[in-house]
């Protein structure tokens, strides 16, 4: 399992529960996290034996989940996500409501992720509802997307891809002004263009 599977995995996960709220997707990364960090967690079996059958660096140990990773990177790698996960899962309100479709919901939890520095996870939830939206507000939706992507560039030292994907998102915001989705789109497009320069850390 390669780090890109690796990324997809929490991924899918999260968003899943994020758009849905369905109690298994949350359960399988707590079981992921738990083993990570030799944490005692109540998870049912058969949601264990789901993640033992999607994620290879994790197998059964009795009634919880035993970490194998198969190399030091890819260890360093899960237990990086599984801290960034397992802080923002515990600052998520537990009565938050699951975005589904919504796009004022949908940019809020994207807000949230991104705060965190869940960066990938911005694009993942965000690119579902932007694939069907094809309205006026597609373009906004998409310079989103790629603002995460852009400090997703970034947290791999990837500079050039970081600076490309803040002016492509500069231009899709060019006929956009004011508060959309509780986004101020004028303070947004300042706070990029000094971010191209500085290569500091904003939100939206």
């Amino acid at each position: 399992m390669d780090l890109f599977e690796i990324r997809n995995w929490f991924a899918h996960n999260l968003c899943d529960y994020l758009r849905e709220k369905e109690e298994k997707d949350l359960l399988k990364l707590k079981a992921v996290i738990s083993s990570v960090f030799s944490e005692s967690s109540d998870i049912p079996e058969t949601v264990l034996d789901e993640v033992v059958s999607e994620f290879p660096l994790f197998e059964k140990d009795g009634s919880s989940l035993k970490f194998v990773p198969d190399d030091p990177i890819t260890e360093e790698y899960v237990r990086e996500k599984a801290e960034k996960y397992r802080e923002f899962l515990r600052e998520l309100p537990i009565n938050f409501e699951p975005v589904g479709g919504d796009l004022e919901k949908n940019v809020q939890m994207a807000r949230l992720l991104f705060e965190k520095g869940l960066y990938f996870e911005v694009h993942e939830i965000l690119e579902e509802v932007w694939m069907g939206e094809f309205g006026k507000e597609r373009e906004f939706l998409q310079a989103l997307i790629q603002l995460g992507v852009a400090y997703y560039h970034l947290s791999n030292y990837n500079f050039r891809g970081f600076k490309l994907l803040l002016e492509n998102a500069l231009e899709l915001l060019k006929s956009y002004s004011g508060v959309i989705h509780t986004v101020n789109v004028d303070r947004l497009k300042e706070d990029i263009k000094r971010a191209m320069e500085t290569e500091e850390v904003i939100s939206f």
